[in-house]
């Protein structure tokens, strides 16, 4: 037995549908995630252990991380199902998606019609096309939705948009090749399916730091302080199994009680999502580990 499973042998997305071998090689995010990881990719990469057995992600969002550090093998997980869908018919139908996304023309009045769109009467692949198109065109790429759990983010008035994006699709779906993708709640995924040596990377809808700064309202259940005290306790769990994780989350005073017992480093991540430019810029977050750094990385909260 092997603590490391192989991918199905199939031939290269980039023969099949002409991508070229450098862009297969690159696979980077195929939707806008307000929050995403992209710009701290390479802190977060450095703090993953050399070896482990498997990598699993339960706050999957833009899937920065995991498109960073390519595991060989990885559960991928997130609550919110119509994410997951996206992911799993970007894995098994890229070119079907990427056919649909072409026969869709922007403007507000149609961005209005597919947000009012009930998905569960969609086919995966119609899902998959309506989740990409909103969060190409709505305000900031920011997923949200109200209590219902209908999509209410706004339209973004964005010009130049590339909903098709073929590179970034069939490097993507490449990259999915024999991972499993889950949808569940996180304390579910990781009690049932983390092991000794498993590397965990978390995300969390982060805790306001400020009036608008909340992007909890992420799925119809939300996510509260509850849950982060929840989290914090399947964390330290997983700690004891012997896991190794890293764990994303804003500059907050309960944040940095709730893992006090680990390493913490203060990072400045970039901030895109307010309606007024000139806030944007950098916001102070916290990088929670247990792994044995030794590339001389300063930890504290001050």
């Amino acid at each position: 037995m092997t603590f490391m499973r192989q991918r199905p042998q199939k031939p290269p997305l980039a023969m099949e549908f002409g991508a070229s071998s450098l862009q297969m090689r690159r696979p980077r995010p195929f939707l806008k995630w307000a929050g995403g990881k992209s710009r701290l990719a390479p802190e977060i990469r450095n703090l993953v252990p050399t070896t482990f057995r498997r990598y699993i992600e339960p706050f999957l969002g833009g899937g920065a991380i995991f498109f960073k550090i390519q595991p060989a093998s990885a559960l991928l997980s997130d609550s919110n199902y119509e994410l997951i869908n996206c992911y799993e018919v970007v894995r098994e139908h890229p070119e079907e998606l990427l056919r649909m996304l072409e026969t869709l023309p922007i403007s507000k009045r149609r961005f209005c019609a597919i947000r009012k769109m009930d998905p569960a009467k969609l086919t995966p692949i119609e899902r998959a096309a309506r989740l990409i198109y909103l969060n190409k065109i709505c305000y900031n790429g920011l997923y949200r939705v109200n209590k219902k759990g209908e999509f209410n983010t706004p339209y973004g008035h964005y010009h130049n948009v590339k909903l098709a994006d073929k590179d970034r699709i069939l490097a993507a779906s490449e990259a999915l090749r024999g991972v499993e993708l889950v949808s569940a709640d996180f304390e579910e995924v990781l009690l049932k399916s983390a092991q000794p040596e498993d590397f965990l990377y978390l995300d969390p809808p982060y805790p306001p730091v400020s009036r608008y700064s909340d992007f909890k309202r992420y799925t119809k259940e939300f996510f509260n302080r509850e849950d982060h005290i929840r989290l914090a306790r399947v964390v330290h769990e997983l700690d004891r199994r012997g896991c190794n994780f890293v764990l994303s989350n804003a500059k907050h005073p309960l944040i940095a009680k709730l893992y006090s017992k680990f390493k913490i480093r203060k990072v400045e991540a970039p901030r895109y999502v307010n309606c007024r430019g000139d806030k944007r810029g950098h916001v102070p977050e916290l990088l929670v580990t247990n792994v044995q750094t030794t590339k001389g990385a300063a930890f504290s909260v001050n």
